[in-house]
């Protein structure tokens, strides 16, 4: 039987982890597969059975040293190489930039999958840093390095066709994220209803910008707002929270499982400002709730665009979602035209998909 690895920095709760769980787990009875985790101190979100985890100790750090970020880089790299010595897998598969690159970096021969599942002009800006490095160090090495990947999968056309702007690249393909079907019936009881969002709490999500267009109306309705999630904002989001008077409205309800909320909600709102391919949006819809977001880019590979609104538009987005809750035909109209859209994401497909080009490049 083939070996077969996948690469990432945890299984906690997110988008990748649940891409990497859910196609380890279909694969397990065709190839002997493994996970190899960039960390070793976080807590399993998602559930893989029968399949070994190899963790990467983590590394106490000082985040002011000089090129911590390059050191902690190599050293992710030299243990990476030695795992993949120990197993000797034919495939890795590794699961974005900062892994990819790590991966593309080992002397271990083999074939290799690199996924790109964010925008790299809106992720790397110079006034962040992703993994302790500055996007110099991301667009100098994917130019340098993606290019000598087996095949690379991007989760949306936008990707793709920015990738290959960037660099040289003929072995690539897209592949949309898929949703399985969902038969729960469990709800969240709740004595109001409410607005949901669920996504990191990371600038790039926009929260900041939900909660203010939410208070702008707060008293126009009766709803409260849920936050799933959790990320480095937290403690500002709490602080905003707090300023604005609304902390009986507005809950920040850390990492749950969202499916029975997002059964119950009555919109959910996603204001990111930039996204790959989201999982939650695809689980949403297939719920039947109707959805407000903004108009990142790629957003209309699966949003018609009476579903977002401009970035940054908060006065806007405050409106439409008044708009919405106080036209209930209107807002079921909408959450029934995305249920249509949701058919065409199936899971079943994206795992044929990956399958197919996993068996392009490693015969059983």
């Amino acid at each position: 039987m083939k070996k077969i690895v996948f690469f990432t920095q945890s299984l906690e709760c997110g988008g990748v982890q649940k891409s990497v769980s859910t196609l380890a787990n279909s694969l397990k009875y065709r190839f002997k597969v493994s996970i190899i985790l960039a960390e070793d101190h976080k807590d399993f979100f998602y559930k893989v059975d029968n399949i070994d985890v190899f963790k990467i100790k983590t590394l106490k750090i000082n985040t002011k040293e000089k090129n911590v970020g390059l050191k902690l880089f190599d050293y992710r790299k030299k243990e990476l190489d030695a795992l993949l010595e120990k197993i000797s897998p034919e495939l890795v598969i590794s699961y974005e930039d900062y892994h990819n690159l790590i991966l593309l970096n080992t002397k271990y021969k083999c074939k290799k999958i690199i996924s790109i599942r964010n925008s790299i002009y809106n992720l790397y800006k110079k006034e962040e840093r992703i993994h302790l490095l500055d996007s110099n160090f991301y667009f100098e090495n994917i130019k340098l390095f993606y290019p000598k990947a087996d095949k690379i999968i991007t989760v949306s056309n936008h990707i793709n066709n920015e990738l290959k702007e960037l660099c040289d690249l003929s072995n690539i393909v897209t592949i949309y994220n898929g949703i399985s079907e969902n038969n729960s019936n469990e709800l969240f009881n709740y004595h109001k209803p409410f607005i949901l969002n669920v996504a990191r709490l990371n600038k790039r999500k926009g929260q900041c910008d939900l909660i203010e267009a939410f208070n702008l109306i707060k008293d126009n309705i009766e709803h409260d707002l849920f936050i799933i999630g959790d990320g480095v904002e937290k403690e500002k989001l709490q602080t905003l929270i707090k300023n604005l008077n609304i902390s009986d409205r507005v809950k920040l309800l850390g990492r749950k499982r969202p499916s029975s909320y997002i059964k119950s909600c009555d919109l959910f709102v996603f204001p990111s400002k930039s996204e790959g391919f989201s999982n939650v949006i695809l689980e949403v819809i297939s719920c039947k709730k109707n959805i407000l977001a903004y108009n990142y880019k790629g957003s209309n590979e699966i949003l018609p665009s009476q579903n977002t609104i401009e970035i940054g538009e908060i006065r806007l987005l405050a409106n439409k979602i008044l708009y919405f809750l106080q036209n209930e035909k209107i807002n079921e109209q909408y959450a029934d035209n995305l249920f249509n859209i949701s058919k065409k994401f199936t899971l079943e497909k994206t795992l044929e998909n990956y399958k197919k080009e996993i068996l392009s490049l490693c015969v059983e």
